[in-house]
């Protein structure tokens, strides 16, 4: 039953990678929390930890698959991507040694805050395609930095964090979209390496490798593999508008139901 759950959050996470360059940690990481604690899965101390390193580790897999389309759709911004990425990764550091030392009651208060501040980024932000010039390096890579260690502490992508500073840098949708997937992929391998280290030491944690918990890993990486093409496909033919309004309703549920779980 346990595998049946993971396969079906990888194909809502899938989706969401391809269609609007998320990498679906903000449905990844509550839902695997609920199945973790349901099921007993994982020792209630390490819960949030483990739901945070494998949904960052399922990115990887589901980023894979959806950059391979948008290169093919020739719309990743490399230089973008080269300027972002030492920042991301730096950051990532830092985030990922936070995250192992923060109690789990934290981490999920933490989460469910910011599950609001994405859902009124969705509900209020509007697509530019023409916008401000691309800012200096200096706020590159400082902005980077910043992505890299929520993205590692939170367990997401930190497309949802690129989308909105990628859009104000000229590039339209699609190319916002394709330079968030390669960006993001690469904080996750980096990332997930790292939460593998920190939770080296923990004992009591089953089918895992420090805090990548492999069922669920292979459940939703399987899944995204088949459903982020499809929502790539998806993004060069509809409006993103109602389902990013969707999209954030269901944020908005998720983060009330984790504020109010004991």
């Amino acid at each position: 039953m346990t595998l049946l759950f993971f396969f079906l959050i990888g194909a809502l996470s899938g989706t969401l990678a391809g269609l609007l360059g998320l990498g679906g940690g903000a449905i990844v990481v509550p839902a695997l929390a609920a199945i973790f604690k349901h099921y007993h899965l994982i020792p209630p101390r390490y819960l949030m930890q483990m739901a945070i390193g494998t949904s960052l580790s399922t990115i990887i897999i589901t980023f894979m698959a959806s950059l391979y389309a948008h290169i093919k759709h020739k719309s990743v911004q490399w230089k973008l991507v080269r300027q972002l990425l030492p920042g991301i990764i730096l950051g990532v550091i830092i985030g990922a040694r936070i995250a192992s030392m923060l109690p789990e009651e934290f981490l999920r208060i933490f989460f469910s805050l910011f599950l609001f501040a994405i859902a009124a980024q969705l509900l209020f932000s509007k697509n530019v395609e023409k916008s401000a010039p691309v800012p200096a390096k200096i706020i590159i890579h400082t902005f980077a930095l910043i992505i890299g260690m929520l993205a590692s502490i939170l367990g997401i992508g930190g497309g949802v964090l690129l989308m909105p500073f990628l859009l104000r840098c000229q590039l339209n949708m699609r190319q916002a979209t394709g330079t968030s997937v390669a960006c993001g992929m690469g904080m996750a391998v980096m990332a997930t390496a790292l939460y593998m280290f920190f939770g080296r030491g923990v004992v009591d944690l089953p089918w895992s490798t420090g805090y990548i918990y492999w069922p669920a890993f292979l459940g939703v990486a399987l899944a995204s593999v088949i459903f982020a093409p499809l929502g790539t496909n998806l993004a060069y033919r509809l409006s993103v508008v109602f389902l990013k309004r969707f999209l954030a309703g269901l944020i908005i549920l998720v983060g009330l139901e984790m504020i109010f779980t004991t």
